[in-house]
């Protein structure tokens, strides 16, 4: 009976297990779906998240359609419209639909639309390289304070630089060196600084870069920097009589050898009477305290916010340059490779003056970059002389209206209503926008240290015996 009973009651158990297999089955199948759909889902979202950061990464290179920089009567209110224009490229770049050209910005324009910048120009002007292949900053290992600034300032500005280490003169061999070199107490931070600058133009070289633009590690600029180079562009352009159809390789034109952008001194092209005026600009430094410590243009036919492109037969200090690849193999050959020995801005301009070695140098004047004197022991100054033993209680800016180093502290907080000039009572407030024209008239330079009133205006009395000895003033 027990057997029987056991007998008739498999049929009913087997019904049971196999329930319970075909729901465990079930369960089972039920959780790889659900395991592939999540994984699915997970693959979804990185990859959209590549997409983002892709399209993010593209939108801090770019310059978003926006409203035109002019010179208003409220400087302060001009910065704030090149800041916000500059602190929505990532938003505006993530948009689908494209600017409608009512909004689209069209950059700087020469005359009565004459010549614009193409809008991959005004583009690569708002890159993380300012529009140049590479930017490089000179620095000497041992000064981290002067890296320390660059690097802040560099980041408030929107641009990244790489390093090109300054070498201490006495470590060059002499064997290493070209022609004979003077023994003076100053020579081997003379030497030490033209290696840099050889070093500066043969990566420019090495990497076949079309252009670079190096930095002296002391240098600095305008809030309004990139605004100002949407204007150096459109000069050089019309300088070098770039084809209005074509878009250059550089926004800054083709064809050129140095553009000399920071500058002690710079003297036209004798005979050269072309012209790129830029007028009614609020970055423009007063006259009296343009500090220059040699020749410059004649500007007495221009109001004193007025600022000129030419092309130069030289200029002094190497605060900041930019180099093409012909110019870089040009500086390789006949300041390395031939015989000579001297500082490096008067090796640059025997290269602008001599024209029989082709080549072709712009200038800008008043300069728009200079380099800073910061509040301390004036020892700090240079790293080629021994600078000034006084302290100085407040840093300045030579020929800098708005300058970066010295609104640090405000551009950092994001507080544009903050940012000061250096010279309140003097600094124009000036109605309308920038304009801009070409002109081919007779002209005459200005003799060299015609500038003094500056000199003795400036803060610190800048006739110090470092920059007297030394107009290479480099790190």
């Amino acid at each position: 009976m027990g057997a029987f009973d056991q007998e008739s009651q498999s049929p009913s158990r087997y019904s049971s297990l196999l329930g319970r297999g075909m729901g465990e089955a079930r369960r089972r199948i039920i959780l790889i779906c659900l395991i592939a759909f999540f994984l699915i889902l997970t693959l979804v979202a990185f990859r959209r998240q590549d997409t983002i950061k892709e399209v993010v990464s593209k939108g801090i290179h770019r310059i978003p359609a926006a409203s035109a920089p002019v010179a208003t009567s409220d400087t302060k209110a001009d910065l704030q419209e090149h800041a916000s224009k500059a602190g929505t490229q990532k938003s505006e770049k993530a948009k689908s639909k494209p600017s409608t050209p009512q909004t689209q910005y069209k950059g700087p324009v020469l005359g009565n639309g004459e010549r614009t910048l193409a809008q991959e120009s005004l583009q690569d002007i708002h890159n993380s390289s300012l529009g140049f292949g590479k930017v490089f900053v000179l620095n000497v290992p041992a000064r981290s304070d002067k890296l320390d600034a660059m690097k802040l300032t560099s980041s408030l500005s929107g641009f990244e630089f790489e390093i090109i280490e300054g070498i201490n003169g006495k470590d060059v061999p002499k064997k290493a060196l070209s022609g004979v070199w003077s023994d003076t107490p100053s020579v081997g931070g003379i030497i030490g600084c033209w290696r840099g600058h050889m070093e500066f133009a043969g990566e420019v070289a090495r990497r076949q870069l079309a252009t670079a633009i190096i930095m002296e590690d002391d240098a600095d600029w305008d809030v309004s920097f990139r605004s100002q180079l949407e204007y150096i562009a459109l000069g050089s352009q019309t300088l070098m009589d770039t084809p209005k159809d074509t878009v250059p390789v550089s926004p800054y034109g083709d064809g050129w050898d140095l553009i000399w952008l920071g500058h002690c001194a710079s003297v036209p092209d004798e005979g050269d009477n072309r012209r790129f005026v830029i007028k009614n600009d609020p970055t423009v430094t007063p006259p009296t305290h343009r500090t220059n410590f040699g020749g410059i243009p004649d500007m007495t036919p221009y109001d004193n916010s007025t600022r000129l492109m030419y092309f130069t037969q030289g200029s002094t200090c190497t605060y900041s340059y930019a180099l093409s690849l012909h110019g870089a193999r040009k500086i390789l050959k006949w300041l390395s490779m031939d015989i000579y020995s001297g500082p490096i801005d008067f090796g640059l301009h025997d290269m602008c003056a001599k024209k029989e070695r082709g080549f072709k140098c712009i200038g800008v004047f008043p300069q728009i970059i200079a380099d800073h004197k910061p509040a301390g022991a004036g020892s700090k100054d240079t790293d080629i002389g021994n600078g000034e033993d006084k302290i100085r209680q407040q840093g300045f800016s030579y020929n800098i209206v708005h300058s970066t180093r010295l609104n640090a502290d405000v551009l950092t907080d994001g507080h544009l209503d903050k940012v000061t000039s250096q010279w309140p009572d003097e600094t124009p407030k000036l109605n309308g926008p920038i304009i801009t024209e070409f002109t081919n008239e007779q002209h005459q330079n200005t003799p060299d240290n015609q500038n003094s009133p500056d000199n003795q205006n400036s803060p610190d009395n800048q006739n110090s015996p470092d920059n007297q000895n030394s107009p290479d003033k480099a790190t």
